[in-house]
């Protein structure tokens, strides 16, 4: 296609400058390519020919079947695109100077209680592949990790001797997170005695969770594991690995955490997108309730 050309320089810019996700990029593309589509049905071949007009008319199109989050992540693609050819010199109008970001409501995450993380995090089962999956999800709880972070983990980044991991995480950024004893130790004797059976590559820029024969774990596979792990322990909830980093959040908050801290541990760029947890009910505020309520033990 005519509009082809300046896409390509976009990706490899958001790619090698601004570190997007292979998620982000993948996401990215299929807007665009959608977009130019569109325009060219219109017999549009030149971005600098595009209208204000024409944009509010494409999302007014696709605004009837969409989600909230699909519309505001494919009005931030179509904005990045049109940014990047005004500082290109591509075009010199700001587009985008009086259109508005479609508005999302955050729905509020829903955690997991201690018993059922208590659940999970199980090691009594001595079959390597459920003791590595059991490390991914104490390590994915005991540091509030997404799970492109956690699978990406190299074992230098590990530093079993401060408690202590190296992440990164959206746009490349990189952040030190603490592990508590418990889960340090497991990492420690994963590494010793169960990670040999997955590789034998123990440098520091191997992976520290890896498939039989040195292949990487996948995304997919951690969410199927903890699926069945739900299943086996009984909870009836629709778990995903998200959920636990709900859970870490969560359970700090309510343990007196400081906000801040959490936004750090999480990586969250803004505290808004970190003082959505302060609106789950605390177990202990509700318990204090109830006691204190004249019928709340009634």
């Amino acid at each position: 296609m005519v509009l082809d050309n300046n896409l390509e320089k976009f990706y490899n810019y958001i790619s090698s400058e601004k570190g997007y996700s292979q998620n982000t990029l993948m996401a990215y593309s299929n807007d665009l390519k959608l977009f130019a589509n569109y325009l060219e049905k219109k017999n549009k071949f030149e971005w600098g020919k595009v209208t204000k007009k024409e944009i509010s008319e494409y999302f007014k199109l696709i605004n009837i079947s969409l989600s909230e989050s699909s519309k505001k992540r494919k009005y931030a693609s179509i904005k990045s695109f049109f940014l990047f050819l005004t500082k290109e010199g591509h075009i010199s109008e700001g587009i985008f100077e009086d259109m508005k970001s479609p508005k999302v409501s955050n729905p509020i995450p829903k955690p997991l209680s201690e018993k059922e993380i208590n659940l999970i995090l199980d090691f009594k089962n001595k079959d390597e592949f459920y003791i590595r999956d059991s490390c991914i999800f104490m390590l994915m709880y005991a540091s509030g990790l997404r799970v492109s972070e956690v699978i990406g983990i190299k074992i230098g980044e590990v530093d079993t001797e401060n408690n202590s991991v190296k992440v990164t995480g959206k746009g490349n950024k990189q952040r030190i997170l603490p592990i508590y004893n418990k889960a340090n130790e497991k990492i420690i004797e994963y590494i010793k005695k169960t990670r040999p059976y997955f590789s034998k590559s123990n440098n520091y820029s191997s992976l520290l969770f890896l498939n039989k024969n040195s292949k990487v774990i996948t995304r997919q596979y951690v969410w199927r594991s903890l699926k069945i792990r739900g299943i086996e322990k009984g909870i009836v909830k629709n778990i995903t690995p998200h959920m636990i980093r709900h859970s870490f959040a969560t359970h700090l908050l309510s343990g007196g955490a400081s906000i801040r801290h959490v936004q750090e541990f999480l990586g969250h760029s803004s505290i808004e997108s970190t003082q959505i947890y302060t609106k789950i009910p605390n177990q202990k505020l509700i318990e204090d309730y109830n006691i204190a309520h004249p019928r709340g033990n009634k």
